[in-house]
């Protein structure tokens, strides 16, 4: 029992915490409740489920917090296929750090896969954050230690990509087709498909061989939703190289004469890419149309992502540095590059060793 005090007709309020299975947990329990109330930390237990918090609450308080589409959908997907189905029913308060490494477990143990279950590590603690921020429980138990080392560490790898010679007979294989220009500059700046999707005329600065991303199309389901990069340092400047304005200038060309065959029936909305009649792409086409045309061409199928790849490992390989390669891609840190070309730099590495080695020993 713990003594909150007196309200406001001098009665004194009482709070009955019960359900420790023994005589030594309860006294430590109370412990932990006098410091809350000593430090004003203390929040009264309530009947709130997990699953009434995540679909009342804290989904809602998303959507209208200005988090990006993807982003909201993404942690709708993780808390409505892996979080409720286990701990919906859990009271919001009863939800301790020992539920939750279960639970993580649980997931892992059922073959689900450590990204997904590293993002749903994630979203609980989000929702808990924020279940603390609105004082419906006064800690955060997936900040404990042992949840926190239960959620896998999943490490980003790079795809498959396709070799310098490969990429060249791709690029031949499309030179005459109207999508030539996209998977030339998909190639040569390494844009995300929503960045490629979603560019203008506008951010496009031929004369002085420079691009501008401002805005994504990116898909929500199968919804398109018009948005901003992913991170501030999505929001870049990417030079481009003369072959690639050329295709970008027939490009405009191209749209430009399109436009007057299709007369006013032509929509123009100043998208960079865009069907004969002027309509948008949806950005899901990018992906079917660079494996119908890689399986043409005779090239191993891979993802539009993996031209991201390709062009990342290209740069580095060329001894591009580190730090541009980064601001290229838009990564939010030069870490995350490194990170995920290590294997890479690693190469690089090697190489340079050689170079030095053989100056030194004279054999260069």
């Amino acid at each position: 029992m713990l003594d909150l005090g007196r309200d406001a007709a001098g009665k004194r309020i009482r709070k009955w915490h019960s359900g420790y299975p023994t005589r030594k947990l309860a006294e430590k329990a109370r412990t932990a409740f006098l410091t809350e109330l000593d430090t004003g930390r203390y929040v009264e237990p309530s009947a709130l489920t997990v699953a009434e918090f995540v679909t009342k609450t804290w989904l809602p308080g998303l959507e209208a917090g200005g988090l990006r589409p993807t982003t909201v959908a993404m942690y709708r997907r993780s808390a409505e296929r892996y979080l409720l189905p286990h701990l919906g029913a859990v009271r919001l308060r009863d939800l301790s750090p020992l539920r939750l490494r279960e639970w993580l477990d649980e997931l892992r143990a059922a073959g689900i896969g450590d990204r997904t279950v590293e993002v749903a590590g994630v979203t609980v603690h989000k929702l808990l954050k924020s279940a603390v921020d609105l004082e419906l429980i006064s800690r955060n138990p997936a900040d404990n230690a042992a949840v926190r080392a239960a959620r896998p560490k999943h490490k980003a790898k790079a795809p498959t990509v396709w070799t310098a010679a490969e990429t060249r007979a791709f690029l031949d294989s499309q030179r005459d087709d109207r999508t030539y220009p996209l998977w030339r500059l998909a190639i040569m700046t390494g844009l995300r498909r929503g960045e490629l999707a979603g560019l203008r005329w506008r951010d496009v600065d031929l004369d002085g061989g420079v691009l501008h991303v401002r805005g994504t199309r990116v898909t929500v389901g199968y919804q398109v939703v018009e948005s901003s990069p992913k991170t501030e340092k999505g929001k870049r400047a990417v030079g481009l190289d003369p072959a690639t304005v050329a295709a970008l200038r027939a490009c405009r060309v191209r749209q430009t004469e399109e436009m007057f065959a299709y007369g006013k029936a032509r929509s123009d909305d100043g998208l960079v890419f865009v069907h004969e009649d002027g309509s948008p792409y949806h950005p899901q086409r990018f992906t079917t149309l660079l494996a119908e045309r890689a399986k043409a061409a005779g090239l191993p199928v891979i993802k539009l992502h993996a031209l991201r790849h390709g062009h990342a490992t290209a740069a580095l390989e060329a001894g591009v540095p580190m730090k541009v390669v980064s601001e290229r891609l838009g990564h939010s840190g030069i870490a995350i590059t490194s990170d995920i070309y290590s294997h890479v730099t690693a190469a690089t590495d090697l190489a340079a060793a050689a170079q030095v080695a053989a100056t030194i020993d004279g054999s260069k």
